[in-house]
C-alpha cells in the first residue's frame, strides 16, 4: 500500500496516495476520512474502461458502470473510477499534465461526483467573503464570475471557493465550505485587478487560464462562511445595457439552481427528487438574484455597488 496524506478541504477529510499540492495537510490521524484517493495503474484502468464511444462535444466521458461505479476520463487530464457508494476514487494523471492543472480538475470534479454518489448536491459557483459573510456567483463556464470576483477581491473581499461549492444547512443558516485558495482568470482580468497574484499564478493551458492564489498572505478564513446570497450572472452571450438585479422566484429560481449543480452528469431518475428538495431548501433560506450588466471594466463599480444593494447595504 501506498503512503497515504490527509487533507481538509470542502468540509471534507480527504485521504490520498497522491500527495497534493494545493490544499493543506490535515492535523491528526484517527478520524475516517470522508473520501479516499487510491493511485491506480494503466492496467487497472484497461480492464474498467467502457468500449462505448463518447461524446465528442464533452471533454469529461462520465459512465455509470452496471456495478453502480463512474468511470470517468479527460484524455488530457486524468482517469478515474468512484466506487459506488461514493468514498473510493481510483485515479491517474494523463500524460503531461502539469500538478496543479491535475489537482484543480481533480478536487472540483472527482470530489463533486463523490458527493453526488454520497447523496449531496454541490453547486457550480464562486464565493466571496466580505465582513463576515459570503455571497455566491452562479453562471456557465466563461459568464465572468472569476472577472468580478477579482474585482471584487481587488477592493476588499477574498476567496472562499472556485468552481465548486459544498453547502451546510445549521438551522436557518446556510453555509459555504472553503475550497482550495486558487482562482482561475484570464489574463487581461488577472493582470488589471490582481497584478501580483498573477506574477506568482501559471498558466493552465487545457483552460486558458492563469491559475492564481488570491492573496499572497493566504485566506482570511478556513471556516465555513455564512452565505447571504447567490447571484447569476447570466450567460456570456447576454447583451445588456444597463446594470440590474431582480430576486428570483417560482419556476425561474428553481431552474436557475437546477441548472447550477456542479455535477451535470449523473442523470439516474432516483437523483431528481434530491435535486429538487435540495433547491427548495436552498430558495427557503437564501435570496438568489439574477444579476445582469455590461461585460466592461468600467461596469465593474456598479456591479459592486448593485450587490450591496441587493444585500440590504
Amino acid at each position: 500500500m501506498n503512503a497515504r496524506h490527509r487533507y481538509r478541504v470542502y468540509g471534507l477529510l480527504i485521504e490520498s496516495e497522491l500527495p497534493l499540492t494545493s490544499v493543506h495537510e490535515a492535523a491528526g490521524g484517527g478520524d475516517r476520512a470522508d473520501f479516499t484517493i487510491l493511485a491506480g495503474s494503466p492496467d487497472q484502468f484497461e480492464a474498467i474502461a467502457p468500449g462505448e464511444a463518447r461524446d465528442p462535444e464533452d471533454w469529461i466521458e462520465h459512465v455509470v458502470l452496471d456495478d453502480g461505479r463512474v468511470y470517468m476520463k479527460s484524455s488530457e487530464v486524468f482517469e478515474a473510477v468512484i466506487s459506488a457508494d461514493g468514498r473510493t476514487a481510483t485515479c491517474r494523471k494523463l500524460a503531461d499534465v502539469e500538478q496543479r492543472a491535475f489537482e484543480a480538475n481533480l478536487l472540483n470534479f472527482i470530489v463533486s461526483a463523490s458527493l453526488t454518489l454520497q447523496d449531496e448536491e454541490t453547486l457550480h459557483a464562486t464565493v466571496l467573503e466580505t465582513d463576515g459573510r459570503a455571497i455566491g456567483l452562479l453562471g456557465e463556464s466563461g459568464a465572468g464570475k472569476s472577472t468580478l470576483a477579482a474585482y471584487l477581491i481587488s477592493r476588499g473581499a477574498d476567496l472562499v471557493t472556485d468552481d465548486m461549492l459544498r453547502l451546510a444547512f445549521v438551522e436557518d443558516v446556510v453555509l459555504a465550505y472553503p475550497g482550495p485558495y486558487r482562482l482561475k482568470l484570464l489574463d487581461g482580468p488577472g493582470t488589471h485587478f490582481l497584478p501580483d497574484a498573477v506574477t506568482d499564478g501559471h498558466f493552465n493551458a487545457l483552460s486558458g487560464k492563469i491559475m492564481v492564489r488570491p492573496r499572497r498572505e493566504g485566506r482570511r478564513h478556513r471556516s465555513p462562511v455564512p452565505l447571504a446570497a447567490l447571484f447569476h450572472i447570466g450567460s456570456p452571450d447576454d447583451t445588456v445595457a444597463a446594470i440590474s438585479s431582480r430576486r428570483l422566484n417560482g419556476l425561474e429560481l428553481a431552474r436557475t439552481l437546477l441548472s447550477s449543480a456542479m455535477d451535470t452528469r449523473y442523470g439516474k431518475t432516483s437523483r431528481m427528487e434530491r435535486q429538487i428538495r435540495f433547491a427548495a431548501r436552498v430558495a427557503d433560506l437564501l435570496p438568489i438574484h439574477a444579476l445582469r450588466y455590461p461585460r466592461t471594466v468600467e461596469a465593474l463599480d456598479g456591479v459592486a455597488r448593485e450587490i450591496q444593494r441587493a444585500l440590504g447595504a
